[in-house]
């Protein structure tokens, strides 16, 4: 998929107040991706802002300028696209996990940590968004917070494989190897390909530790 591919949940807001088709929208966003991938960033943005013009109730449009602002370190532009994105988003929630992403693309942590702390506050909060929220915790070193998080995330759903291998992680760096490993050997065997591979990766490293 493309670094701008379109997500399901835009798809109604992007047929608001619109003068673009939807093959339009496509092309253009084909186009960003080759001029981003040809590394004339500036043209990418034209494009995009072109777009937007056309188009200013397009989330995806707003979500994609916000990141490629903050690919090029322009944090308070792409903070005033995601920004205008969630005024208009009619699932903040899922628009807010989306702009938390995008800021830990750019690897601006403290930005991703305000979106998600909004994203705690909103209504029927997923485990999910609680261990992504989590997983910056840990990598700001804020280990307790991160845990309190996970704590929540298990108490909604004790099966969620994502919080059951940070707990695991966190364990692992706390110094609590028998706990970690006995959470990683039941981890669920139905659980998501990629998951269960970090989880055996995890294993492996701490048997290897113990020179098991």
């Amino acid at each position: 998929s493309t670094l701008f591919q379109l997500a399901k949940l835009h798809s109604q807001a992007m047929k608001r107040s619109s003068l673009l088709s939807q093959g339009s929208l496509n092309r253009t966003f084909q186009a960003v991706n080759e001029a981003w991938k040809r590394c004339d960033f500036d043209k990418a943005i034209e494009l995009l802002e072109r777009a937007q013009r056309f188009s200013p109730s397009n989330i995806g449009i707003l979500l994609n300028l916000g990141r490629l602002y903050g690919l090029r370190y322009n944090y308070p532009v792409a903070e005033k696209f995601f920004e205008q994105a969630l005024r208009i988003a009619p699932r903040k929630f899922e628009v807010l996990v989306v702009i938390s992403q995008h800021c830990r693309d750019f690897n601006n942590l403290m930005m991703a940590e305000r979106f998600l702390n909004r994203t705690v506050e909103q209504n029927n909060i997923s485990p999910v968004a609680l261990v992504k929220l989590a997983e910056i915790y840990e990598r700001l070193r804020r280990s307790e917070e991160s845990a309190n998080l996970i704590e929540r995330a298990l108490k909604l759903d004790p099966a969620c494989a994502p919080a059951l291998l940070l707990h695991a992680r966190l364990d692992r760096q706390s110094g609590n190897l028998e706990a970690a490993e006995k959470r990683l050997r039941a981890f669920p065997a139905s659980t998501d390909t990629t998951l269960r591979a970090s989880a055996l990766y995890e294993l492996g490293g701490i048997l290897d530790r113990q020179g098991r």
